[in-house]
């Protein structure tokens, strides 16, 4: 058997077709095949770079059928001189189809496959059952409505009909489970679920159970209920005996009884106009993933938040790999493990990461984790588990620097030498779980461990979305003073809203050059974004692409702000971080600061990459709305999405596409291409398992009509059955009148009327009263009604705070004033914020500002090129005031320069001496003056060793911020200080 094969079980593949009714292949025919299958060749290239007798575990483990090795297991088939070879060709397709669909391989181009397509076959099956298709809505619809009437008891063959019918064409294994498991239901405060669990092979190897979250209409939730509350289990058999008599009595043949999902399919396709796509998605559960519920106790929110600017990183320690017998000391988890009992005085411990290993830290906070929490599946582990998952510090070939934790090339590269070279599978198991630990904390949670997965799993799916609530409230909180510096902040919030609603990587986004951003002059919440590849590294698909995005006004403001500061760059810059912004000082300045204040806000769960995640949903809610012109109200209730789902919003996004058209006028066919190419994705299987999660938010589109706010009429029966009413109650007029005011206006013999006008959210309303006890993925924000207006959110104030208070913090002021004068000369800017050795903004301290005020007066030179002078006593104290203020960081852009005037009767050897050893350093300029008469001085010339900005042909006439500009700021700045102190 090949390598490649040798833990793919043949019962699951035959399973899998069983339950889908997709093949009749038989399980010693697929053993065969597997059995027969020869080792995969790898390609030249991928093993070039490999060390000798070193083979990666990424090549091994790769998720792709070649047309090569289909050539190579035909001909091995073909060989076989009997009858058996038609057995063996359906079991190859059988196999090739369950890598595809259950597993996410790559697999042949239909066209060139050694079969029809069996996604055409598929749809065969489904058009064949259109008679009985249009038989059984007809006699579900009749026995429905007799059910309401008279309230009989509830069959499980009807109840399975009720959710295949209602909520999603499920297989008979689904709905078994659903029946029979009475958690299926999820109520989270007025919404209704059913958890379907997945019935493959987890995706994650820690064995846990899946699940995807679909609606649950009022009336499948109230019938699901009641069944539920007297039935016992059945089982498939009895379940499909069952549904036999029922549909026989509909006078539906029960032949094949393996093909009711088809038949099930085939009333959504032609009842509610269900494409092929979507038919699939609702069909089978395994396709989605749901998001986890989530709640974030407040106080450790606010602890989070305080602290997401603040440096994580200690300088001074120095934790490099140990030897053996020094573990103890360089290990402290190990002293952890030792002392379990002490575990709340040292929580706190350990809150700075070492700058050359942060690997002792992240480990001590792995085990403080297992200690307190336990694992996934134990709520407490003993203490031979903490140890085996713990103490891997030996496997560690290599340390992990600071700088390499927050670089996703470098942090990926690390991981795979240190996976790679693992001798068993127990310990690759092992050091992944540590890996999923890592990618949880904010300095690493851009590691990406899909590449350690096997191949015959699902692939990983991370499911998590940040709504646009959430949204609003890290962007709040990241441009707000009073922690951060302005530029960061402003860095920082324009990070999140292009990531989000461009869907970018966070490569992408660093890479983001001024070139690759348009914003159309006519509407300037239009942005164009150009994905390409760069100096700096390349898409992940290594191809280009161009996104098209509207952006609110509240967001794009603060982006069309970084474009203005950046006027003078060269196109070639980047469009986050100063000028010539070394790659990892972004993604220290501003992506770690993002991810911080994610997690504060969403969870720990949350990632940086989820911001591409949900612009990934918004941008298919967008598509759907535009494709089933459906208005906003109809699919949400929240303010803030319904402006982005609003027609003009539409238009203008995929205006490049429509060019002005009504939408019913384009090839529909296309516009799932249209959607993955922006996505850069090949395939939309791969965005619909990786980035759409859940199927409950697509219930309006593919049962329209029946949204829970899409008004439609209800029968006086049903309205008694929902609301919990007896079939022959009198109260049902006054139960209306307290839902609906419309209702409430009726005449008497309107109200006698069969059918009310109403929508399940105005029902829900009634029945569910808020229980603030239930489990919710909560708002977590200020915005708890979530109606924001456009205009009311004004962020770019926030970000300017008080802006007629003069800031401790130079380049802050310097920036704010060349925005005062309508020019920002961000080269300059850019080089004075690098003089300090890294970028970032360093306040005025207190003791610099009292040093300055015991200093003479700072004034504009006289000379010919712009500069600062000052004239003092040459002595000790003065050299100290000079030395506080001018030898800081803050004002390494300024190069002094000295004249010493001597009066002629003083001793010249005694200044010159002070001057040369407690004011000037190598390489100053010491000028030496001799006057008649006077007393004796110094006079320093700050001069900016700064470059004049070049500016290009169409900027010449500009009025620009130049150096004369930033050296009148500089001396208005210090004379402040100097009067105020």
């Amino acid at each position: 058997m090949s390598s490649l094969f040798n833990k793919l079980n043949p019962v699951e593949v035959y399973n899998y077709h069983q339950r889908h009714g997709l093949s009749n292949a038989s399980i010693d025919a697929i053993t065969w095949v597997l059995n027969q299958w020869p080792n995969p060749t790898l390609k030249v290239s991928s093993l070039s770079a490999q060390k000798p007798n070193h083979i990666s575990t990424c090549q091994l483990q790769r998720r792709e059928i070649t047309l090569q090795d289909l050539q190579v297991i035909n001909k091995i088939i073909s060989s076989v001189p009997t009858g058996k070879l038609r057995h063996y060709k359906l079991a190859l397709e059988a196999i090739i189809v369950y890598l595809k669909e259950a597993l996410k391989w790559q697999t042949p181009e239909v066209k060139k496959l050694p079969w029809p397509d069996p996604d055409l076959r598929w749809y065969e099956r489904i058009t064949a059952q259109a008679n009985d298709a249009f038989k059984l809505q007809s006699e579900y619809e009749n026995v429905k409505t007799q059910f309401l009437k008279q309230r009989s008891a509830l069959s499980a063959e009807f109840m399975a009909l009720i959710i295949a019918l209602e909520i999603a064409p499920l297989t008979i294994a689904h709905l078994v489970n659903i029946i029979n498991d009475k958690d299926s239901i999820q109520r989270i405060e007025r919404q209704t679920y059913l958890n379907i669990n997945h019935l493959d092979k987890p995706s994650n190897q820690d064995g846990l159970p899946q699940s995807s979250r679909y609606h649950l209409p009022l009336f499948v939730y109230q019938s699901l209920t009641e069944y539920q509350a007297y039935s016992h289990s059945i089982t498939e058999k009895q379940l499909l005996k069952g549904l036999d008599n029922l549909l026989t009595s509909f006078s539906i043949s029960t032949q094949v009884s393996r093909h009711y999902q088809h038949l099930f399919q085939a009333v959504w396709h032609y009842r509610d106009n269900v494409v092929p796509s979507f038919l699939k998605d609702i069909s089978y559960p395994e396709r989605h993933v749901a998001t986890p519920l989530v709640s974030v106790d407040n106080k450790d929110q606010q602890r989070q938040l305080a602290r997401i600017y603040g440096i994580d990183y200690d300088e001074m320690a120095v934790t490099a790999i140990p030897k053996a017998h020094q573990a103890s000391k360089k290990w402290p988890h190990l002293e952890l493990q030792n002392n379990r009992n002490t575990i709340t005085e040292c929580a706190q411990e350990l809150t700075h990461w070492p700058v050359d290993n942060i690997l002792p830290t992240m480990l001590y906070r792995y085990t403080l984790e297992l200690i307190s929490f336990g694992g996934v599946k134990k709520q407490k582990l003993a203490d031979s588990t903490i140890k085996k998952y713990c103490n891997i510090q030996l496997k560690f070939t290599s340390p992990l620097s600071y700088d390499q934790a927050i670089d996703q090339e470098l942090l990926q590269q690390w991981s795979h030498n240190i996976y790679d070279n693992l001798a068993t599978e127990t310990e690759q198991l092992i050091m992944l779980y540590f890996f999923r630990f890592m990618r949880h904390q904010s300095l690493t949670d851009h590691l990406d461990i899909s590449q350690f997965e096997p191949p015959l799993c699902p692939p990983g799916v991370d499911p998590f979305r940040i709504s646009i609530e959430q949204l609003h409230e890290i962007v709040a909180k990241l441009i707000a003073p009073p922690y951060g510096e302005l530029l960061q902040r402003l860095f920082c919030a324009v990070t999140v809203i292009i990531s989000y609603f461009a869907m970018l990587r966070r490569g992408e986004l660093l890479r983001l050059r001024l070139k690759d951003v348009f914003v159309d002059p006519a509407n300037k919440q239009l942005f164009r974004f150009n994905i390409t590849n760069t100096k700096e590294g390349t898409t992940k698909s290594r191809h280009s692409r161009v996104v098209y995005t509207v952006i609110p006004e509240e967001f794009a403001i603060l982006v069309r702000i970084v474009i203005k500061n950046s006027e003078l760059c060269e196109p070639h810059q980047h469009l986050i971080g100063f000028t010539e912004e070394p790659y990892h000082s972004r993604q220290l300045q501003y992506l770690l600061p993002v991810t911080k204040c994610i997690k504060a806000i969403c969870g720990q769960q949350a990632r940086f990459h989820h911001l591409r995640h949900s612009g990934v949903h918004l941008f298919m809610l967008q598509a759907l709305h535009l494709a089933y012109n459906l208005p906003p109200e109809q699919t949400t209730n929240t303010e803030q999405m319904k402006r982005l789902l609003h027609g003009d919003v539409l238009a203008a996004r995929f205006d490049y596409w429509l060019e002005g058209q009504p939408f019913s006028l384009c090839n529909d066919g296309i516009l799932f291409d249209e959607i993955t190419r922006q996505i850069g994705h090949e395939y939309y299987a791969t965005t619909r398992w990786s980035y759409l999660h859940d199927i409950d938010w697509l219930y309006p589109f593919y049962r329209p009509g029946f949204g829970e706010s899409q008004p439609r009429e209800f029968s006086h029966s049903e309205l008694r059955y929902l609301l919990g009413l007896k079939h022959d109650s009198n109260d049902l007029s006054r139960q209306l009148a307290l839902i609906s005011t419309d209702y409430q206006a009726k005449s008497i013999n309107q109200k006698r009327q069969n059918h009310v006008l109403l929508t399940e959210t105005a029902l829900r309303q009634h029945l569910f009263k808020t229980n603030k006890n239930s489990v919710a993925q909560k708002p977590l924000s200020d915005f708890h009604t979530v109606s924001i207006a456009q205009d009311t959110v004004k962020y770019h104030q926030k970000w300017l705070g008080n802006a007629n208070k003069i800031s401790h913090d130079f380049l802050q002021y310097l920036f704010l004033e060349m925005r005062k004068a309508k020019e920002v000369n961000w080269p300059l800017l850019s080089q004075i914020s690098q003089s300090p050795g890294k970028y970032q903004s360093l306040p005025m301290t207190k003791a610099q500002i009292t040093a300055l005020s015991n200093l003479p007066a700072i004034v504009l030179s006289n000379g010919i090129h712009p500069a600062l002078t000052l004239t003092l006593a040459c002595n000790v104290k003065n050299a100290r005031h000079f030395a506080a203020v001018f030898r800081q960081p803050l004002w390494r852009w300024l190069t002094p320069s000295f004249v010493l005037t001597v009066n002629r009767k003083t001793k010249i050897d005694i200044l010159l001496n002070r001057l040369k050893d407690n004011f000037a350093q190598s390489g100053e300029t010491i000028t030496l003056q001799k006057q008649p008469v006077g007393q004796s001085e110094l006079t320093i010339t700050l001069t900016p060793k700064l470059s004049e900005t070049k500016l290009t042909p169409h900027k010449q006439h500009a009025k620009l911020a130049d150096l004369q500009f930033v050296i009148q700021q500089t001396q208005l700045f210090l004379s402040h200080f100097q009067q105020t102190n």
